[in-house]
């Protein structure tokens, strides 16, 4: 299937799913105290100023999203041996991995570990979403988000590091030698 096709069927997947999660009418799992406003919890609070290294999102935006099907992380908090708040989301399936790095106002680094195995099509699709979707998140002002994700990670799993920065915030793409994992870093600008 063409690079193209492939990105276009990913994408309205994920669409789909979000959709269909919109509405079933869970609710999410509240970390912290939101605003009675629903239309604040449907939202991600994007403000790139707030913290200087800062992604512009607030971690618990971050993980009402990947706590929902399909992707269904259940979240602890695990701090960093220097102190810094770190919580860190893991698949039922043991097959994603997400480490959220920085307060809760203002997450400073995003790593998502994911497998694309080939013998599990539904598996390889759900990750593949999980990589677009944090990267649209936390790249939210990045409008060529998609087309870069949809372009690179054939090249990244191919086992071609590739990176790119933009509004100073880094995002690198890499494979784990000699396994079918995907690593994707997301990194905001530095102190």
């Amino acid at each position: 299937m063409p690079k193209r096709l492939r990105f276009i069927v990913y994408s309205v997947l994920l669409g789909l799913s979000v959709y269909m999660y919109t509405l079933s009418g869970q609710r999410p799992v509240e970390t912290q105290p939101q605003s009675s406003s629903t239309e604040s919890q449907q939202t991600i609070r994007v403000d790139p100023l707030r913290h200087t290294a800062s992604l512009g999102i607030d971690r618990a935006d971050l993980t009402r999203f990947f706590e929902r099907s399909p992707f269904e992380l259940r979240f602890d908090f695990v701090p960093l041996a220097d102190g810094r708040s770190r919580v860190i989301g893991r698949s039922e399936d043991g097959r994603t991995t997400l480490e959220l790095i920085g307060p809760p106002e203002g997450v400073t680094s995003a790593h998502l570990m994911t497998a694309l195995p080939e013998d599990s099509p539904l598996v390889r699709l759900r990750n593949l979403n999980a990589v677009s979707l944090l990267v649209e998140i936390a790249l939210a002002d990045w409008a060529d988000a998609p087309d870069w994700v949809g372009t690179n990670i054939d090249r990244a799993f191919g086992g071609n590091s590739v990176s790119t920065q933009t509004g100073g915030k880094t995002v690198t793409m890499s494979r784990t030698p000699q396994t079918e994992t995907l690593v994707v870093t997301i990194a905001g600008p530095p102190l």
